[in-house]
């Protein structure tokens, strides 16, 4: 956790700066979507793409992109899919990024003030992963993992 923050604690704090939402909930959700940035999404040449939060470049994304295998649920059922993904130059740029995704789609989980349960269900409701325990899973990082942190 600690090697985790170090990394990416200034983006988090950066980007709570930008919406009100706690950095704990930040880091805990990239924490999430990367394994603690174990499985960061990397371009076919290895590079990173500095997406922490497994943003998907979805149609009006003018930026670069990376190919990357990742699992899908419909109806339930968990399946493996390639998809677009987003890339950034830094870290800095996609929690940037990030902080205005959160704040135009998932207004919400923004709204949900310090409550850990209502920012990651209004995340899950609002159609960030399709995970039907993504709210759960959000959740309890930011509990026992971030309970304590900023």
């Amino acid at each position: 956790v600690r090697e985790f923050i170090d990394k990416i604690g200034a983006q988090a704090l950066a980007a709570s700066r930008e919406t009100g939402v706690p950095a704990r909930f930040i880091a805990a959700q990239a924490a999430l979507e990367s394994n603690w940035g174990r499985n960061e999404i990397r371009g076919a040449d290895g590079a990173p793409s500095h997406n922490l939060f497994g943003i998907k470049a979805t149609r009006g994304w003018s930026g670069k992109t990376v190919d990357a295998v990742t699992t899908e649920y419909t109806n339930g059922t968990a399946a493996k899919t390639t998809e677009k993904f987003r890339a950034y130059d830094s870290y800095s740029e996609a929690f940037l990024d990030y902080a205005r995704l959160l704040k135009t789609r998932y207004k919400d989980a923004v709204a949900a003030g310090d409550d850990a349960a209502q920012f990651a269900q209004g995340l899950q409701r609002a159609g960030y992963a399709t995970d039907p325990r993504y709210a759960e899973k959000v959740a309890r990082i930011i509990q026992t993992s971030f309970s304590a942190r900023a």
